[in-house]
């Protein structure tokens, strides 16, 4: 019995951690002021500072990212 409690246990984990590093997760009750400040965040992040190319490559590549996320939902 304990090995079905601690199997069960170790599922919703992984499960949650999934959830949670899926794209465009929790941005749909974000402000868009919040969005762009988690986009500045993983773009500094990586290392790209305002103005520079790799920083507006970033920023379309989460828009993009972000789309694609929300693509299913638009459609279904």
């Amino acid at each position: 019995m304990k090995h079905i409690i601690v199997l069960a246990i170790a599922a919703t984990a992984l499960t949650a951690c999934n959830a949670a590093n899926r794209p465009g997760r929790g941005e749909l009750f974000m402000s868009e002021a919040d969005v762009a400040a988690k986009d500045d965040a993983i773009c500094r992040g990586y290392g790209a500072e305002p103005g520079t190319p790799e920083y507006v490559q970033c920023r379309g590549t989460q828009d993009q990212r972000r789309d694609a996320a929300q693509a299913p939902r638009r459609s279904g």
